[in-house]
């Protein structure tokens, strides 16, 4: 769309791509003519995330979408046993970068 957008980190990054191979360097001017379009969220389906301040832990859905995992039952049915190995914390200063929908239920796990 002809706008630019920030990865707040590298963790964010590589939810997306395995390296720098696709990367196009441009010029600072270039680059300042392009509109900030805003922060880039977690690949949904990669990580789970959770914000310093809260114990809930939230699957990342399409268009930063987050969704309450409620129990280690639902997260182990998502992402397997070393699901608490999955999760990234998200500065407080990031989280409003998504939104909140629904609860995870049992019952959309496969």
């Amino acid at each position: 769309n002809g706008k630019r957008y920030v990865f707040p980190n590298e963790k964010v990054y590589f939810s997306w791509y395995a390296d720098f191979s696709t990367v196009t360097v441009i010029s600072s001017e270039q680059m300042a003519s392009a509109q900030l379009g805003g922060n880039v969220t977690y690949k949904p389906g990669t990580r789970m995330i959770k914000i310093e301040s809260d114990p809930k832990v939230y699957v990342v859905s399409r268009g930063g979408l987050l969704r309450w995992v409620p129990t280690e039952a639902i997260a182990t049915g998502l992402y397997g046993a070393t699901w608490n190995k999955k999760i990234d914390d998200v500065s407080v200063s990031f989280f409003t970068n998504y939104r909140m929908g629904t609860v995870i239920d049992i019952t959309e796990v496969p």
